[in-house]
């Protein structure tokens, strides 16, 4: 009698995080039973799928591998036979053939229109912040404004206006592109509106098992490697980034957004990527890592903004970024729960690799909300030590002198965990891993010195004082500028200006460096770091 799939799930998630040839050989027995159980439409089969994602990002063999894609394709098939009735309980788990429902920001929703993969449709308005009548008389046609003035309900207004319900997350998205010229505002207001999106699958590829990273090696996974030099690793010579053609950056920019709309997420890298700034580097144990910035409408004052998407085996992994000015960078990363369990230390040590030679970072800093500030599971998991391990330490010295002392404490003791209460008094101050040298200037110690002159010198006058700031550069630029700047332009030219005249920059070098930036940042933000790390003197 075959075995249920509940009851061959649980044999599987027994022995999931198992690496030794016990545990392997247990794994594939597993698997073996549940492939011979009757597939449900119940929360177990999205729980058997999310198993199956960690054996093929992990497996220990290559016919364990070969009976996961086998059962992917099975799940698939199962699920498009009931397509468009899949329970609700299946949905916003990332299985083939199931709906995603949730809110998408105002350029996400215009991608998922226009997917290739899915359709996307108005779902509902949740609890809406601003009325529809007050953001709709901002954008329709003058003759038809007066629709905006009955108080109606958002679908009674819909409805008023003749939008077709198949039609309605169109009509929405392309009255607030109207405002693509003024893109925060655009934001605010489509998210004030509190849309929610069904997205609904057309093909397997829209599935976090069908997401595959295309061009991967299969890495077979014997035993993880848990005991390493964390520096040694981060200081590896970092391989040539793939050679991509313009169709290959795009597929590839395809399963980075797929992966973070498959699993109910969204960073400004994802939803604004710059495909000219994507690049994959292919690394050690089966890791490949995606990085890219974003378009230049949407490119931060000073900083770059530079996401990143980790695949193991070709399984989106991981996801995060770094906010980088010159030798400095903020970082953050995630895991992505099913994927938990494996190799994390070397997943985080292979990103930070990346950044720290394709854009020179040797200062980086980690906010202590990713290790408990107002994060209960931080501290459940002791995220503090994991950081610890891989050598962060607290930027306050008397917690740096406590984590000391918690360490030896710890280490005399083995098995031994680190109090709550300490845990917590740990996230007093962010973390920081320095690979050598003085801490690198801050983004507010170029920031606060502008609003300091802006009250000092024009009286609050911010418009003022960005105009005159900018002729003074301009002026001591030397024909260095383009001429006329564009829009994207113009943005950089106001930001260096205000910085140059509130440090005071006199220096033609430095002067010369920020007035490159303005042509450079908006094209290409690997160009605008080398810059960055020039004018701090580190290039």
């Amino acid at each position: 009698m075959a075995p249920s799939l509940p009851r061959a799930l649980a044999r599987l998630q027994q022995d999931l995080h198992r690496f030794d040839a016990a545990g392997h050989a247990a794994k594939f027995a597993a698997l073996q039973a549940a492939a011979s159980a009757a597939l449900v439409a119940k929360p177990v089969l999205a729980d058997y799928h999310d198993a199956l994602l960690f054996v093929h990002a992990n497996p220990g063999d290559a016919a364990t591998q070969r009976l996961v894609q086998r059962e992917f394709g099975r799940i698939a098939a199962f699920l498009r036979q009931r397509r468009g009735k899949v329970p609700a309980a299946l949905e916003n788990r990332g299985l083939p053939f199931a709906d995603t429902v949730t809110r998408f920001s105002h350029d996400c929703a215009r991608w998922l229109l226009a997917h290739p993969q899915a359709k996307a449709a108005f779902e509902s308005f949740e609890v809406p912040k601003l009325d529809l009548n007050d953001v709709l008389r901002l954008t329709l046609p003058s003759l038809e404004r007066n629709e905006t003035t009955a108080a109606l309900a958002p679908l009674e207004l819909l409805d008023a206006l003749r939008v077709e319900p198949a039609r309605r997350l169109r009509f929405l998205v392309d009255e607030l592109a109207r405002l693509d010229a003024q893109p925060y505002v655009k934001d605010r207001l489509y998210d004030s509106l509190d849309v929610w999106v069904r997205v609904r699958p057309t093909s397997p590829a829209f599935s976090w098992s069908g997401n595959r990273l295309p061009g991967v090696r299969p890495y077979l996974q014997r035993e993880l490697l848990r005991r390493f030099d964390p520096l040694q690793l981060m200081n590896q010579p970092l391989p040539a980034a793939r050679e991509l053609d313009a169709e290959g950056a795009l597929a590839i920019a395809l399963r980075v957004k797929n992966s973070l709309a498959l699993t109910v997420r969204e960073t400004d890298p994802g939803s604004y990527l710059d495909v000219r700034a994507l690049r994959v580097h292919d690394l050690d144990r089966g890791l490949s890592v995606v990085t890219y910035g974003m378009t230049p409408d949407r490119q931060l004052p000073l900083e770059s903004y530079v996401g990143f998407t980790l695949f193991k085996n070709g399984i989106a992994a991981a996801y995060g970024g770094a906010w980088l000015l010159g030798p400095r960078a903020a970082f953050g990363m995630n895991i992505f729960e099913p994927l938990r369990g494996g190799e994390s230390g070397t997943m985080m040590c292979q990103v930070l690799r990346v950044y720290r030679q394709l854009f020179g970072v040797r200062f980086f800093e980690v906010d202590a909300h990713q290790f408990g500030l107002d994060n209960p599971d931080g501290i459940a998991s002791g995220a503090y030590w994991f950081y610890y391990r891989h050598g962060f330490r607290s930027l306050d010295p008397a917690l740096a002198r406590l984590a000391e002392r918690e360490r030896e404490r710890l280490a005399s003791r083995p098995g031994l965990r680190s109090a709550e209460k300490t845990l917590v008094v740990l996230t007093g101050s962010n973390v920081a891993l320095n690979f050598g040298g003085p801490v690198p200037t801050p983004l507010f110690d170029l920031t606060t010195p502008v609003t300091r002159l802006v009250q000092r010198r024009y009286r609050g006058d911010r418009a003022a004082a960005e105009r005159d700031c900018c002729a003074r550069f301009v002026a001591a630029a030397a024909g260095a500028l383009p001429a006329p700047p564009s829009d994207d332009e113009r943005r950089v030219l106001a930001e260096v200006a205000l910085v140059a005249a509130a440090a005071p920059i006199t220096d033609a070098r430095r002067l010369g460096l920020l007035a490159r930036m303005v042509s450079v940042k908006p094209v290409d933000v690997y160009g605008y770091q080398r810059l960055w790390l020039d004018y701090f003197g580190e290039g």
